[in-house]
């Protein structure tokens, strides 16, 4: 169960935030992603998630857990999508940028505020089942 928890929740939220940015630029931008350009988001976008955004979603599951309850399924997702400027701005900052709302950003927002919600809600989801299961 341990594996679902932060194997798995980590995997479909990165997923889920890529195509969440591959979506804006589709819409917003009415672009899309080229081979070279997709390696590097993927790559990059894969460093910032795995090295810096699941070890703090990890620590707000980790908070959530030891100070509240109830009402866990909405804290989750909350609390991981709040903190997505945290990762969005090392991602920015590393391309010479201070703006955090620049339209580039925005793309980037749309990563991991999806990727945040992914996380809280498989993670109550899979908690959900793990308690489940010991009854």
């Amino acid at each position: 169960m341990n594996f679902c928890l932060y194997v798995v929740t980590s995997l479909l939220s990165f997923i889920g935030g890529f195509y969440a940015y591959i979506l804006t630029l589709k819409i917003v931008w009415e672009q899309s992603l080229s081979g070279g350009d997709m390696k590097a988001v993927l790559f990059w976008g894969g460093i910032v998630f795995f090295l810096l955004a699941t070890p703090i979603y990890l620590g707000i599951i980790y908070f959530i857990d030891n100070r509240f309850k109830k009402i866990k399924g909405l804290l989750y997702p909350v609390g991981c999508i709040l903190v997505f400027f945290i990762p969005t701005l090392l991602v920015t900052l590393s391309f010479g940028s201070m703006n955090t709302f620049s339209p580039e950003a925005k793309l980037f927002h749309s990563f991991f505020l999806t990727s945040g919600l992914i996380f809280g809600l498989c993670s109550w989801g899979f908690k959900k089942f793990k308690a489940r299961s010991v009854i």
